[in-house]
């Protein structure tokens, strides 16, 4: 690891010193398995993604990597902390609209790392990891919420309570700029209210209307016009602009876009809707591949390609909400084409997802790796990029993966396993080609270099690897650590 961290130091010095330290760009698709890439799945039909496939041509496609859940929130947490999430409060599900922040108020994160070390740090897009809000005399008006209030599931009169609490001209905090970004445009979820903008800590237009039923989303405060069509393209339009704008100062910069497809509402832009010929999921998801083409272009457009790492992934696996998953079969789609299962589940389809690496003059163009990796080791990575170690109480289940991205190592020898969770708060447990899944007073051992639709249970067959893989997932979740 020495020897690495020692080259990419020699190679950011002849760039000329800290101020060309290399740009980050981490791009987080929702709800978008491994198989909704078109690079990756030869059953795809016409759902395509070229921007994506260009990405993978031009850097390294990991094809066993993992979020570190199948549901949204956690892996937002475990990406930014290097933690997973289920160290947190969070035990299980995710948080719904007025969620309490989660990010523990002294806990390092990768934007205050950053930030720490010089760079610029921007986030634009989907927040969804918990907010403060602020009654009219700057009170927190949501410190009643639990964890599983929603209008969707349970604690419908808390919710009803705070939401007539919460002065929105009242700016908002415990969001993006409490964690080492300096700067934060998006929402804390698109069918979440309120539905507007937030910039900053501050609430975007005035909130005079309620979002119609025939809008998708609970139930909640809206700015009048708000067009569920126009987040997508706003997303895009904003990172663009944000690139170029940073591009312009000495600083480095570290660009956070956790987009908010293809996740529901299903709501592809004017110039997309019908595009794909096949369902208007399909058309998002293109929608999807051509915002990262756009932001690929304002990277080369700023002139500084060259000097900046493109990490593209996803927070889970697709969503099988409203039956898109069969629909898109039926249309000659098959996004199981490789594993089983869907977002929530522990199952592979819930949880491993694209990861695609590009970093001219240091990632070699248009290779593949096989290694198990989760999202939770951007952390460890990034600061290894920097040539530092974390702090024994940062990044905790965090593993440098910058061997593998210099193509130095096609291994990792202290990274051969991954741990999974679910919505339901299950876990799994990955070692090599075994994946052991205990659920309740039972258990279930797959051979996935074999069978990677996990169809056949070998625990009776392999009672050493249950036991050994049982002891370690115990290990991990009792000491607070896997690193």
């Amino acid at each position: 690891m020495l020897k690495v961290s020692l080259i990419i130091a020699l190679v950011l010095t002849s760039f000329g010193g800290a101020a060309e330290q290399p740009n980050i760009v981490f791009i987080l698709a929702d709800d978008m398995g491994f198989d909704s890439v078109s690079a990756n799945n030869p059953a795809i039909g016409g759902m395509k993604t070229p921007n994506i496939d260009d990405l993978i041509s031009q850097g390294m496609n990991f094809t066993d990597a993992h979020s570190g859940s199948a549901v949204c929130t956690p892996t937002r947490y475990g990406l930014l902390t290097g933690r997973h999430c289920w160290r947190s409060r969070l035990k299980r599900s995710v948080l719904w609209e007025y969620g309490r922040p989660l990010i523990e108020k002294d806990r390092q994160t990768v934007s205050s790392f950053l930030s720490e070390n010089g760079y610029q740090t921007g986030m634009i897009g989907k927040w969804h990891l918990g907010l403060h809000w602020h009654d009219k005399d700057g009170n927190v008006a949501n410190d009643i919420n639990e964890d599983a209030d929603s209008y969707f599931n349970a604690g419908e009169q808390r919710i009803a309570t705070v939401s007539a609490k919460i002065d929105f001209s009242q700016a908002v905090s415990g969001g993006p700029t409490a964690i080492g970004f300096d700067y934060w445009f998006g929402m804390d979820a698109p069918n979440f209210p309120p539905y507007t903008w937030i910039e900053n800590e501050t609430v975007l237009g005035h909130l005079v209307t309620t979002k119609p039923e025939k809008i998708f989303g609970h139930p909640g405060p809206m700015v009048e016009g708000w067009k569920l069509e126009d987040i997508l393209p706003t997303l895009g339009k904003k990172s663009a602009e944000y690139i170029i704008k940073a591009s312009k100062k000495d600083q480095p910069f570290f660009l956070y876009v956790p987009l908010t497809s293809p996740h529901t509402p299903i709501s592809p832009s004017a110039d997309w809707k019908g595009k794909s010929g096949i369902t208007h999921y399909a058309d998002f998801v293109m929608e999807t591949d051509a915002i990262v083409g756009q932001i690929m272009n304002a990277i080369e457009n700023a002139g500084n390609a060259n000097n900046t790492i493109v990490i593209f992934s996803a927070d889970n696996g697709t969503s099988s909400y409203g039956r898109q998953i069969a629909e898109l079969k039926s249309h000659g789609v098959d996004i199981n084409q490789h594993f089983r299962g869907h977002k929530t589940q522990i199952h592979e389809g819930g949880h491993r997802v694209p990861f695609v690496v590009r970093w001219p003059g240091i990632t070699p163009a248009g290779t593949t790796s096989n290694q198990v990796i989760c999202l939770t080791d951007f952390f460890a990575t990034v600061a290894d990029i920097l040539g530092q170690q974390l702090p024994e109480d940062s990044g905790e289940d965090s593993y440098s993966i910058l061997p593998l991205l210099t193509g130095k190592a096609d291994a990792l020898p202290n990274r051969n396993l991954v741990i999974n969770h679910d919505l339901g708060g299950n876990f799994a447990i990955r070692k090599d080609e075994w994946k052991l899944v205990p659920k309740d007073k039972t258990v279930a051992l797959y051979n996935l270099s074999v069978d990677p639709k996990e169809t056949t249970d070998l625990s009776r067959d392999y009672p050493e690897i249950v036991q050994e893989l049982t002891n370690t997932l115990e290990t991990y979740k009792t000491q607070g650590r896997s690193r």
